[in-house]
């Protein structure tokens, strides 16, 4: 019979309820500040899927939720974002992950607490599963909030499947570091790069040090200096667009979503790097991490804006 579960791609990782405070005048530390609060998706893997699934592409998503009210919000939000859940797993000694941020009036973000250790605990095993049920040369992009084990696992047996891989934090960085060798896509920021290629002084080198490192195809994020990208020897930079910042919550993940977009669609390596810029320009304007008005014509509409 034939397999029906036949995703575009699946994503695996980081999938919780973002509790995100904004002061509604100058924030005030030690103080006690008007503003509002705010619950939505969120999570690398999290935004990632919602991104992908506003592009009209069917996303299959696997992470680990703990059973309580978090977990409930989380299921009832991506199903409605039509988001395959059936590869989701359940602990049931830990409580689901949140992340919780206050934020100036600006979208500056002043603290954060990210309670995430239930992703500690997704099994290698269900690595397995996943692969199991996916059909043959499905893209798979996983970040690094999952444990060493699960990601050597995905990569060890991936087989034709291409892997992205997602650095979330300069810490949980180097649980990618023995397989770089493996990755086919990796996104990193700046510091996420230095730590895997070992090298903090010299920042132009990281290219050419993941390439050495058997990272064929990579995305550097820089903030305000747009992003350096390679792939087969090759190299970009491209600026940042002007754009009037709302708020940088969920800009590198609407970014990452939306290179992958262009790679799915067959666009060349460089063009979708245009498309990711264009994607991370509509989440800096937005106050949302995965901005309601992202989809394939708004994405395609703000191409030629994006300078090369």
């Amino acid at each position: 019979m034939k397999n029906l579960f036949t995703p575009d791609i699946l994503v695996i990782g980081g999938a919780h309820i973002d509790r995100i405070g904004r002061s509604t005048a100058r924030l005030e530390p030690g103080q006690s500040n008007p503003g509002s609060l705010h619950r939505t998706v969120g999570g690398v893997a999290g935004n990632i899927a919602q991104a992908l699934a506003k592009l009209d592409w069917h996303v299959a998503l696997s992470t680990i939720t703990g059973q309580d009210s978090d977990a409930d919000l989380l299921r009832e939000k991506l199903l409605a974002a039509g988001i395959d859940l059936s590869l989701i797993t359940t602990s049931f000694d830990k409580t689901s992950a949140s992340y919780t941020a206050i934020e100036d009036r600006n979208g500056s973000l002043i603290a954060a607490i990210a309670d995430m250790g239930v992703y500690d605990s997704y099994p290698s095993e269900e690595i397995m599963g996943c692969l199991s049920e996916i059909p043959q040369q499905t893209c798979i992009v996983a970040d690094t909030n999952l444990p060493p084990k699960a990601l050597e696992t995905l990569a060890e047996n991936k087989g034709a499947h291409k892997l992205a891989i997602c650095a979330v934090s300069g810490p949980k960085a180097n649980r990618a570091a023995s397989l770089l060798d493996k990755i086919d896509l990796l996104f990193c920021n700046e510091a996420e790069a230095a730590i895997l290629a070992q090298e903090y002084a010299d920042l132009s080198a990281l290219p050419g040090i993941l390439m050495d490192e058997g990272v064929t195809s990579g995305i550097i994020t820089k903030g305000d200096a747009g992003i350096t990208a390679w792939q087969a020897g090759t190299i970009w930079h491209r600026p940042a667009p002007p754009v009037k910042v709302t708020s940088s919550n969920g800009a590198g993940d609407c970014l990452t979503a939306c290179i992958l977009h262009g790679l799915l669609l067959g666009t060349p390596f460089d063009e979708a790097l245009t498309y990711g810029m264009a994607g991370a320009s509509l989440a800096l304007m937005s106050d949302q991490a995965v901005p309601d008005l992202l989809n394939r014509p708004m994405l395609d509409s703000c191409l030629a804006d994006i300078p090369k």
